[in-house]
């Protein structure tokens, strides 16, 4: 039996300035470049066969940007705002590239220099707590399917998260099986 009733595509917002400069996003912000724009672009001239009923997105302003770009080009006027599937929340390491993330905080990173992710980073939001907060926007996109074809619109590791949840697959190894690019639409549903 199908996860959702109706198609769920998912998409990865557009690249960002802070992308290119290798910063730690989460919960803050840079606005997308403009190749991140062509890339929304790109995504809804991707779609243009499916018709969506609405578009559900993070409320973080480079999803938003995002999403505003395909709505528009898809005319899509059902624009809804799910705090759930926000990016985690990376507390101390956000706005920092790795190198200075690595010397200041030596202790959320393993030997070979990879974030460990049951790290509970000072001012962030566990994994448990991203989990658990993703879970429910699962299940708020699930219900939204009941009656519609619907265009997710998120983060990278929302994404590992929301294929977690959906497959039964541990975050760790969604990690290593699963890689998602700026604007790529997937179908999971």
């Amino acid at each position: 039996m199908p996860y959702f009733k109706n198609k769920v595509f998912f998409v990865r917002h557009g690249e960002t300035e802070w992308n290119l400069e290798k910063r730690t996003q989460g919960s803050h912000d840079s606005p997308l470049t403009e190749r991140g724009i062509l890339q929304a672009i790109e995504t809804a001239k991707s779609l243009k066969n499916h018709k969506f009923g609405m578009i559900v997105c993070s409320p973080l302003g480079r999803v938003l940007q995002t999403s505003n770009i395909i709505a528009k080009e898809l005319r899509i006027s059902n624009l809804t705002i799910s705090p759930y599937i926000a990016e985690r929340n990376f507390g101390v390491l956000e706005g920092r590239k790795k190198e200075e993330s690595l010397k200041l905080f030596p202790q959320y990173w393993d030997k070979e220099g990879h974030f460990i992710h049951t790290s509970k980073v000072e001012n962030g939001e566990s994994l448990e707590e991203f989990l658990e907060r993703i879970k429910q926007g699962v299940e708020e996109i699930r219900s939204f399917s009941e009656t519609k074809n619907i265009l997710v619109v998120t983060h990278d590791h929302a994404l590992h998260a929301i294929v977690g949840n959906i497959k039964n697959i541990p975050f760790g190894e969604v990690q290593k099986s699963y890689k998602f690019n700026h604007g790529e639409p997937i179908n999971l549903g």
